[in-house]
């Protein structure tokens, strides 16, 4: 099924699979349960604080379609969500 491209102005998404040796990870739109693979990033900087994040942490994601023809996603931005307390 295609998928719409996310809002650009970030969407809180769950990490569901840590980041592969090839770099591609998985996460889930948090407010439509949504399933996307990410397999490029905006920067190395951007690719290793991903890399960084643990399987079920949340984060504000700006993606891009890394394709015409899949589910595959390039990453330009993220932010840690603040949890309330």
């Amino acid at each position: 099924m295609e998928q719409d491209p996310p809002t650009d102005d970030g969407e809180t998404y769950t990490i569901v699979s840590a980041m592969t040796d090839h770099g591609g990870m998985t996460v889930v739109e948090s407010s439509t349960n949504t399933t996307y693979q990410i397999v490029e990033y905006g920067s190395e900087r951007l690719r290793s604080e991903l890399a960084s994040r643990a399987v079920g942490e949340s984060v504000s994601l700006e993606l891009d379609r890394a394709g015409v023809r899949a589910n595959v996603w390039r990453a330009t931005r993220a932010e840690p969500v603040a949890l309330a307390v």
